[in-house]
């Protein structure tokens, strides 16, 4: 049994992935940003690969990357969701694995040879690489050209991949491999995420001439009509906000 599977974890706890549960309109939001998503064109080699962030924290980045890596699987789509916020990782939580099993990190560092042994299958056709041990480089590894080589490599081995960035509005780490990518969804939540640090985000994500290829609004009023239509978007989080970025200390 592969390292990957026999980590994971047994407690029981509250998870906000898709399943037969979720409420409709929700599932139905994730239905349409991914219908949005599929029919992006796509004129690179390979299949497409979309990078998950936002301006700031606790704004559901994470939780939308998860869930909408599973839509992708519920169509037949073989999915690989990366966990590429090596500072504060959070997918290992959502899919329930251990926070200390081997992943992305030990995969740029060199530290793990094969891909195989670390990329785990929590539902059909949905591969997820977790974060893995946090780095006192994450940028450099980005930067590496082993995350070129296993990203060309992917390209060719899943139809679709998605990569859970940390903010870009806090650290530069999204910015530094946009050329890789298709574009980025860019996750906001209603009357939380601060508009002026949005735009400059996203102005950092332009500068580099990375490209966002939507803009989801998390969160917003199941009433709410308007420029966002009628909204219904998202799970409602209470979180206590902050602006601090750095490793993580497991109180996210």
């Amino acid at each position: 049994m592969k390292k990957a599977e026999r980590s994971v974890t047994k407690r029981t706890r509250s998870v906000r992935r898709l399943n037969e549960s979720t409420p409709f309109a929700i599932k139905e939001s994730f239905n349409q940003l991914r219908t949005n998503i599929m029919y992006t064109p796509n004129n690179s080699t390979g299949c497409p690969i979309y990078g998950i962030t936002s301006a700031e924290m606790y704004v559901g980045k994470s939780t939308i990357s998860a869930n909408l890596a599973i839509s992708f699987s519920q169509i037949g789509k073989k999915v690989l969701l990366i966990d590429g916020d090596m500072r504060r990782p959070s997918q290992h939580k959502i899919f329930e694995y251990d926070k200390s099993q081997a992943g992305f990190s030990e995969l740029l560092a060199g530290i793990e040879k094969d891909d195989k042994d670390v990329i785990c299958n929590p539902c059909p056709n949905l591969y997820l690489l977790t974060s893995g041990a946090i780095p006192p480089n994450p940028s450099e590894l980005l930067l590496s050209k082993k995350f070129e080589e296993y990203i060309n490599r992917w390209k060719d081995e899943y139809d679709i991949i998605f990569i859970d960035f940390p903010p870009a509005g806090i650290v530069t780490d999204p910015v530094t491999v946009s050329s890789h990518l298709n574009g980025f969804i860019f996750v906001a939540m209603a009357n939380r995420s601060n508009a002026v640090r949005v735009t400059s985000a996203i102005d950092s994500i332009k500068a580099v001439d990375g490209k966002i290829t939507g803009l989801v609004l998390n969160a917003t009023n199941s009433k709410a009509t308007g420029k966002y239509g009628s909204g219904k978007y998202g799970y409602r989080y209470s979180y206590r906000y902050s602006y601090q970025y750095g490793y993580s200390s497991d109180k996210k």
